[in-house]
């Protein structure tokens, strides 16, 4: 099964279970703010959940963090109760560019993200000052 058939709170789970494989299903519901009888539904669906899928899990979960809640809803991910409150990327009360550059991550990907924003920030003010002095 794919890493995006999971809701998020599935994904929650069974990457809590897979960095605790002795916790209980209590501990896991705990941890993933759900029901012990949920945490075992999931773990019996997933009961083949893999170090590869743990780790695609953990890559779509940094996406999201990174680009917003519902970046896999176009591809048929069903959305979870916890993505449906969170606000869209496109809304007027987004976010503005100052927030979204301090919610970049300290890693390579976020240094590249500032470096591009710079770079368009300063071709614009290049072509605004072009046609200013022209």
């Amino acid at each position: 099964m794919r890493s995006g058939d999971k809701t998020a709170l599935q994904r929650e789970i069974l990457l809590t279970w897979h960095r605790n494989p002795n916790a209980t299903n209590k501990e896991i519901a705990e941890a993933c703010d759900c029901s012990a009888s949920y945490v075992s539904q999931v773990k019996n669906r997933f009961d083949d959940y893999n170090e590869f899928e743990a780790m695609m899990d953990r890559q779509d979960r940094e996406l999201e963090r990174m680009f917003g809640g519902d970046i896999f809803a176009g591809q048929g991910q069903q959305t979870s109760a916890r993505s449906m409150n969170a606000q869209p990327a496109n809304s007027a009360e987004g976010v503005n560019l100052a927030e979204a550059w301090d919610e970049l991550p300290d890693n390579p990907v976020g240094h590249l993200m500032r470096a591009i924003i710079l770079i368009v920030l300063l071709y614009v003010l290049y072509e605004v000052l072009t046609i200013l002095v022209l």
